[in-house]
């Protein structure tokens, strides 16, 4: 899996992989749930990948330890993007 593409979860939710992490050597995926539009909704989730008999699963992180620390990475790499962006001072 990787980022910027769409995967649709068991219950035809489809969610726009935004942003990979990996955390104790797993990959972790920050998504936002797409609308029956195929827009971005206000709703995001985090997504552990799961790699079995050659097939990629992902389940949906629930406990709020993990959550955290993830958000936490994420937020870090966000801004790490940002401050490597050309300085558009005087820009209208």
């Amino acid at each position: 899996m990787k980022v910027d593409t769409v995967i649709t979860l068991e219950n035809d939710v489809n969610c726009l992989l935004l942003e990979k992490a990996v955390l104790e050597n797993n990959n972790y995926f920050l998504s936002v749930v797409l609308d029956d539009y195929e827009e971005p909704s206000d709703e995001y989730v985090i997504l552990k990948e799961i790699l079995e008999d050659g097939n990629n699963y992902v389940v949906k992180v629930t406990d709020n330890e993990l959550l955290s620390e993830l958000l936490n990475l994420f937020t870090n790499s966000f801004k790490e993007n940002v401050d490597n962006l050309p300085n558009f001072e005087g820009a209208n």
